[in-house]
């Protein structure tokens, strides 16, 4: 059984799954190398199908996320940025900032786009009869589920089949005009039990307050996280009572109210937060942020009496709200859904129509739990040598092949440098997992100084953060609830000795550290990396960053680590079993 789910909207996304399992997922930003790509993704379907030796007539069903644009160039975020064009607030900044930082408006639109834009909208009979076309398949295959369905959905197939758990789902909108729901799930079925209207988003809140501070709305409001605590807490906490507190509320349905239209919260900004200090505003915002999250789950455990819970929409991708989530004592256990923003609907798709075809089939349902997140292509040596020979790559590098490549990568680590890693199968989702990523000793301070002037080019405040082996886990972070962290989706605060011995893979300010906790089972080759570094250092995590160039995807194949290696100041590159050297 072959089920594919589809992304069509923001970070336009392929999933596939048999039998219950998924095994592959990409999404098209990997391949197009347009960070956040929307529309149809072609190139992923059309990799995942040669990768898996299928044709399209082998797939059972398609299932498409109900978002609203279907263009190659616009997208659902797209319009949302479009909006902003026409706000007397835009304007008023655009005119502040646009000399300065004209980069900043790159992505708002002329007359002319915001026609094609407006001329994108399609309805589901509309995007079924395209995908028809498209992939050659017929209507009758074709499903479409809610945006915000297919989010609760995902995390379906980690949640207990035997009782009941709460999802929460939380972004800015879904073309149904959501921005909420809450759903009990009892093994089998979904039932939608309290759904918030766009008119109450947190998630545009959060966004308008990134354009406010001068960053890029749905794709900057980490930065924004990160640089919260750094305000001082009695600031934040005098703005957020004169000014935040009340924005939002609970009300006995589940849903969030507002005082006032989120969607157009820019007046707000505009009036109330004029020659107000930006750390102090972003320390209210993610204040407001933990605060209202936490009410909602806590009273809809108190509604439900349900204390096992999973959040997935984009607004979980905030990890500190998360960790505050995770610490109420009301919940018991908790799932984050991996990479939680819209690329998770394509699973939650699959989910949907796995769940159909049993049901139309009377076949046993048996969901199989998401374990790694390493569902994208691998390139092997074969590759590699071919490409070294027809790009000619001696005569740029020192090139070796190396047996125990591992060790060598935990030799570099250990003696202090930076190493640049392209192995194994890449990772689906905004997270970096150690086989696309940037490798670095942690111990050391410098070496965030050292990172941002080669290659990375980061805001001065954001943190970096750790892959840390199990057996270390208990040393470095405090997780009471043992809860289980592979995913980079939750933070934690450290330990004495993590400050000591990973200092520069943590908050700068606060000491926590949002962590990848390492298992053989899952990646074999990068958990020997670290423990091989372990024994030369005697510390037990390293810095992992993504392996991009500022504003770029994470690289997905060899051609794109070389690109980044070549436009950056990177030294060292590890592809399969060789080592590239760059020479002086």
């Amino acid at each position: 059984m072959y089920i594919l789910g589809l992304t069509l909207g923001h970070t336009a996304t392929a999933s596939l799954l048999k039998d219950g399992k998924i095994i592959r997922c990409v999404s098209e930003e990997r391949f197009a190398r347009v960070k956040n790509k929307c529309g149809f993704p072609k190139q992923s379907i059309d990799w995942i199908l040669k990768d898996c030796g299928l044709k399209i007539s082998d797939l059972d069903k398609v299932v498409i996320t109900n978002d609203a644009f279907f263009s190659e160039n616009y997208g659902f975020t797209q319009r949302f940025l479009m909006d902003y064009t026409q706000s007397k607030f835009f304007r008023k900044l655009k005119a502040r900032l646009g000399y300065r930082y004209p980069k900043l408006f790159d992505r708002y639109y002329s007359n002319k786009e915001k026609k094609i834009i407006s001329d994108q909208k399609s309805n589901s009979e509309d995007v079924i009869e395209r995908v028809s076309k498209i992939l050659e398949i017929p209507r009758e295959r074709i499903y479409t589920v809610g945006h915000h369905k297919a989010h609760a959905l995902s995390t379906c197939f980690n949640l207990p089949q035997n009782k009941e758990s709460l999802i929460f789902t939380l972004d800015g909108e879904g073309p149904e005009g959501l921005c909420a729901t809450v759903s009990v799930y009892n093994g089998k079925d979904l039932n939608t039990i309290s759904q918030t209207k766009k008119t109450a988003s947190l998630g545009y809140l959060y966004a308008i307050a990134t354009i406010y501070l001068g960053m890029k709305p749905l794709e900057h409001e980490f930065k924004v996280m990160g640089l919260a605590p750094y305000a001082k807490k009695d600031k934040v906490d005098e703005l957020f009572e004169k000014k935040f507190k009340g924005l939002l509320r609970i009300n006995d349905e589940l849903e969030f109210e507002s005082k006032f239209n989120l969607v157009f919260s820019d007046v707000f900004f505009d009036k109330e937060l004029k020659f107000v200090r930006f750390d102090n505003i972003a320390g209210a915002v993610q204040k407001l942020t933990e605060e209202i999250t936490s009410e909602w789950i806590k009273k809809s455990i108190g509604k439900t009496n349900i204390n096992n819970i999973a959040l997935s929409g984009g607004v979980f991708m905030n990890v500190k709200a998360n960790q505050k989530i995770a610490e109420m004592p009301e919940v018991n256990e908790i799932f984050i859904m991996p990479s939680c923003g819209d690329e998770a609907n394509a699973i939650g798709a699959c989910f949907y129509g796995y769940k159909k075809f049993c049901d139309e089939k009377e076949l046993k349902f048996e969901p199989k739990p998401i374990t790694d997140l390493y569902l994208g292509p691998k390139y092997d040596n074969d590759y590699i040598e071919n490409l070294i020979a027809e790009k000619n790559l001696n005569e740029k590098y020192k090139i070796k092949k190396i047996k125990e490549i591992n060790k060598e990568v935990a030799k570099l680590l250990a003696r202090g440098n930076i190493v640049a890693r392209c192995s194994g199968k890449s990772e689906w989702g905004a997270r970096a997992l150690g086989n696309r990523s940037i490798l670095a000793n942690a111990a050391d301070k410098d070496t965030i100084r050292i990172l941002n002037e080669t290659i990375k080019d980061r805001d001065f405040w954001m943190p970096f953060t750790p892959s840390i082996l199990d057996k270390y886990e208990k040393k470095y972070i405090k997780n009471p609830k043992k809860l289980f962290a592979p995913y980079m989706v939750v933070t934690f605060d450290s330990t004495d000795l993590a400050k000591k011995d990973i200092p520069a893979a943590m908050h700068p300010y606060d000491q926590t550290v949002r962590p990848q906790i390492v298992t053989k089972k899952y990646n074999p080759d990068y958990y020997e990396i670290i423990e091989e570094y372990s024994k030369l250092s005697g510390f037990g995590g390293i810095l992992n960053t993504s392996f991009n160039l500022h504003g770029e995807p994470n690289v997905l194949n060899p051609e794109d680590a070389l690109h980044t290696v070549e436009n950056s100041d990177l030294k060292y590159l590890v592809m399969g079993n060789y080592l590239f050297e760059k020479k002086i």
